[in-house]
């Protein structure tokens, strides 16, 4: 071993007791059990079994090629590139069958399948890789064999996997359950934007009761688009808005333009909170409340829905703009031959929404803000775990931190 070898490895030292290997040294590489099945063949032998591409099950057969416990890692693709936060390696095991484009990793005496899986998940291998074309890389069999691992001993490999699947079974969870709360919420506004469940008014004490009243957008809003041209951006200045902030759910990080060009944009239409911006051109129908105090201004990819306050709840109504029925409305009028796919103001105005009284509308919005909330509060609660995991990985996987491991096992370390 020598100092290109830890440079390689991107390591400064190896711990005591590891080893500094290469893949084809430590590991043994099954690539002859791989088979490729196309598509076509595929649709006609549809089973239980999983079959497997370079990042992800592709398809489930009625056959299989391996039985056993395995890490893939894939041989060529874009992933390579979002390392940090796609993984890079899967790990399987019982029935299955894997194509040509992953290379299958199995156990040695010295090396578990599960360490390679860990140590190469999101590490950054690219100077390894050959190019197949821009953005695509290869991981050939022989690069393979050459890619430097760190290497502890097998009880102390063990003990670290075992720490770390705690975690993805935590993350794995709380996924779980943001899936379930989306869909509830889903379910509600479907029953409560449609008039078929009704809440209890608090004054009362009984259920809502009155009919719902049904109109065109237009009839209760005035609707703008954004500035046509593509402004000059600038290092610090007002914030601009585009579809992009609006499918991402997150204002933070924006654009700039000067104070001038916002002065004449905000003489044509101003933002103001309570307002509800509405991507309309490539994603059609994203819809966001603004509850701050916002001094921005937007492109012309979004609407502006200014609502009339007496008539409308700010919040009810961009919920109702985000709800399964609106979004048909949308679909009818949308421009689909247009690339992007687009649908103009004219028509968002033609588009028929439903509504209750303003009271009503107030407390439904209350209810679906509290499942977002819930939702927020999971979405921020995953992000902490994957932040951990992320760290303890970068601690456990290279040493710096060292776990115990039990004296019949093996070693204390």
């Amino acid at each position: 071993m020598n100092n290109l070898d830890l440079i390689q490895a991107r390591v400064s030292e190896v711990p005591e007791g590891w080893v500094l290997s290469k893949v084809a040294g430590a590991l043994n590489i099954r690539n002859n059990f791989r088979k490729p099945i196309s598509q076509e063949v595929r649709s006609h032998i549809q089973g239980d079994y999983p079959y497997y591409g370079p990042t992800k099950i592709q398809d489930y057969i009625s056959e299989y090629e391996q039985d056993g416990t395995y890490a893939l890692i894939g041989e060529d693709g874009d992933h390579f590139l979002k390392f940090s936060t796609m993984s890079q390696t899967q790990f399987i095991s019982g029935k299955c069958t894997v194509n040509n484009h992953a290379h299958i990793i199995e156990s040695s005496d010295t090396c578990d399948s599960k360490w390679f899986y860990n140590y190469f998940k999101h590490r950054d291998i690219t100077n390894f890789l050959s190019r197949q074309g821009a953005g695509r890389f290869k991981l050939n069999k022989a690069t393979l064999e050459r890619l430097p691992i760190l290497v502890p001993p097998l009880p102390e490999q063990r003990k670290i996997a075992k720490i770390l699947s705690t975690w993805d079974k935590a993350i794995a969870t709380t996924e779980k359950l943001i899936a379930t709360s989306k869909q509830q919420k889903k379910a509600l506004m479907q029953q409560l934007l449609t008039g078929k469940k009704r809440l209890v008014n608090p004054e009362t004490g009984r259920v809502f009761e009155g009919k719902w009243e049904e109109v065109e957008l237009g009839e209760v809003s005035s609707i703008y688009d954004g500035t046509h041209s593509t402004p000059k951006y600038v290092e610090q200045g007002v914030p601009f808005y585009s579809v992009e902030h609006l499918t991402r759910g997150d204002f933070s990080k924006t654009k700039f333009i000067s104070e001038e060009v916002f002065a004449k944009e905000n003489k044509r239409v101003k933002l103001e909170c309570g307002d509800i911006l509405m991507t309309r051109i490539g994603d059609i129908g994203t819809a966001k409340c603004l509850d701050w105090d916002v001094r921005a201004s937007f492109y012309v990819s979004l609407a502006l829905i200014k609502a009339n306050r007496e008539k409308f709840d700010s919040q009810y109504m961009g919920y109702y703009i985000n709800s399964h029925e609106f979004h048909r409305e949308l679909y009818k009028r949308t421009i689909h031959v247009a690339f992007p796919k687009k649908i103009n103001l004219g028509e968002i105005n033609k588009c028929r929404v439903l509504f209750p009284s303003t009271q009503e509308q107030q407390k439904i919005a209350q209810v679906l803000t509290a499942a977002d909330k819930e939702v927020e509060q999971l979405q921020f609660k995953l992000g902490y775990f994957k932040q951990e995991k992320k760290a303890l990985m970068q601690q456990l996987l290279t040493g710096k931190r060292r776990v115990k491991v039990d004296t019949e096992a093996g070693a204390v370390l």
